[in-house]
């Protein structure tokens, strides 16, 4: 299933077209002030790790749409087109479906954001850049967003898409499902900016950017020029609560998934 599956989501020209897109818009705000994804810049490295890092968490939620559509298509397609009576007419388990399925509309989505991160490393080297506000190259940044922020929300939001589709049954739903969720992001984070108490505020973050710009908070230029804050504190709490919270919802996304067509 796995394999199957990956392959098709390979072979979609969707899945390129969306990561180009994105790339490009990732591409454009690495580049030039005149694109902006989470707001400007600043004064520190065009390229600086504080910098991707908090590109690579922001497209995470911007990824969402995309992650919705190669959750529903790996999970649903059987079903909107009848072929689901037929699968499971064979000696297959429901736990090699979901897992095979569901496992390779992640790497497919894991890809798209390799091509994200892509189009940022080649964005340092445009000509047009100044050289000063240029630091040093280095594939540390990247690797560090990837395991800290990119894969744990890459999981938990595929989770609960997956969640979506398995009981409704329903492409539709699973995008209302995520204009819903992303409404209710931007409204919690309103409220949740007020609070007093620091560890409420950053722990019910499930992108962890909140967790990241309280941990650089009160960072030099220097400092967000060239490092990255530890995997201690506000990140590792929060990232230990939505991997854990992502388990759960694949859980019991497997529970409820049925092999029937309707009911």
């Amino acid at each position: 299933f796995f394999r199957f599956e990956l392959r098709e989501q390979l072979r979609s020209p969707l899945l390129w077209l969306l990561s180009v897109l994105f790339g490009l818009m990732a591409f454009g705000a690495a580049s030039s002030d005149a694109v902006q994804v989470g707001g400007a810049i600043g004064n520190v490295y065009r390229n600086a790790p504080t910098v991707i890092a908090q590109f690579m968490g922001i497209f995470t939620l911007l990824g969402m749409l995309i992650i919705g559509v190669f959750i529903g298509n790996a999970l649903l397609r059987d079903f909107e087109i009848g072929m689901a009576d037929l699968v499971f007419s064979s000696p297959i388990s429901k736990r090699d479906f979901l897992l095979g399925r569901f496992s390779a509309a992640i790497t497919a989505s894991l890809v798209v954001y390799a091509v994200i991160a892509a189009f940022i490393f080649i964005a340092q080297f445009m000509p047009w850049i100044d050289p000063e506000r240029l630091g040093a190259v280095s594939l540390h940044p990247y690797l560090w967003a990837f395991g800290v922020y990119v894969i744990p929300n890459v999981l938990f939001t595929g989770a609960l898409l997956a969640l979506l589709a398995v009981t409704t049954r329903s492409i539709l739903w699973v995008y209302i499902g995520i204009l819903g969720f992303m409404v209710l992001y931007f409204v919690s984070g309103a409220i949740l900016s007020r609070l007093d108490n620091v560890w409420i505020s950053t722990l019910l973050d499930p992108f962890g950017l909140r967790a990241f710009s309280r941990s650089v908070r009160y960072w030099s230029v220097d400092e967000r020029n060239t490092g990255l804050p530890a995997i201690a504190g506000y990140i590792l709490a929060n990232r230990a609560l939505w991997v854990g919270m992502a388990a759960l919802i694949i859980g019991l996304a497997f529970r409820l998934f049925k092999t029937e067509r309707t009911g």
